[in-house]
């Protein structure tokens, strides 16, 4: 008999409030607590509920998950729903944990400097070094961040995160992240230098933390997360064989 593998499912998101302050690319926001938008949030909830997760998975450091855990109690006990804050574990995460009745959202993120070099330090590094690469990369950048922009004006927040989660879309941002690696100079390989000891360590770490979270082999969990962690997240879990995949397009 073939064992059952517990089931994983990764919203990509874009950062609705503060959180996106530190990416380079920032989005200008309208005010996700504004009725049209909390309508639309609530149409987001309704159909990633028929994922049926038995737990959900957030951006939030697992250092600081008291902080987390208390949040999200507060929540609970006082049914507050103008309190919340305007960032996708809030609006979404805290609100189906609530209607599915979870007694807590878990932490999975780690996000700290160990060695290697910041991703401004690469930028800075490529203009010097490989003037057309890093146009290419800012072109690329600032026009993936247009387009999103673009649809975060003109469309509902289900449709934002259809197209963030679109596979085709997914893999260019991964190729533009593959470009980092090519900033290098002779035996210095400073996109490397971030890729390695930064990005790639942060998902993987993010992937453990998860698997850590699987208690038993009909475990569902729901991922929220910022979409430029997708593809690495989405790959681990099948690269492990320990997971059941799931695609956003089976529910939104």
């Amino acid at each position: 008999m073939t064992k059952r593998k517990p089931s994983v499912l990764v919203l990509g998101t874009y950062h609705m409030g503060d959180r996106g302050n530190q990416d380079i690319y920032k989005h200008n926001m309208s005010d996700v607590k504004a009725e049209k938008q909390q309508k639309e949030i609530k149409e987001v909830i309704e159909c990633i509920k028929a994922f049926n997760p038995t737990k959900i998975a957030v951006e939030f450091e697992t250092i600081r998950a008291d902080i987390l855990d208390a949040q999200y109690k507060h929540y609970i006990r006082n049914e507050i729903e103008n309190e919340l804050e305007r960032d996708e574990i809030h609006q979404f995460g805290f609100r189906l944990a609530k209607k599915l009745g979870h007694e807590k959202i878990y932490p999975v993120d780690w996000n700290r400097p160990v060695g290697g070099v910041p991703l401004g330090y690469v930028y800075d590094f490529l203009k010097d070094s490989d003037q057309p690469l890093y146009d290419q990369v800012v072109e690329e950048g600032e026009k993936n961040n247009k387009k999103v922009q673009s649809l975060i004006n003109t469309k509902s927040i289900r449709e934002v995160l259809v197209y963030l989660n679109n596979p085709h879309n997914i893999k260019k941002q991964q190729a533009m992240y593959m470009k980092f690696a090519l900033a290098a100079f002779e035996d210095f390989y400073v996109g490397i230098d971030w890729l390695t000891n930064y990005w790639y360590r942060r998902n993987l770490i993010i992937f453990t933390n998860i698997k850590r979270l699987v208690q038993k082999s009909d475990e569902r969990i729901l991922v929220i997360y910022g979409a430029g962690h997708k593809y690495l997240l989405d790959n681990f879990f099948n690269e492990s064989a320990m997971f059941h995949v799931h695609a956003v397009s089976e529910y939104l």
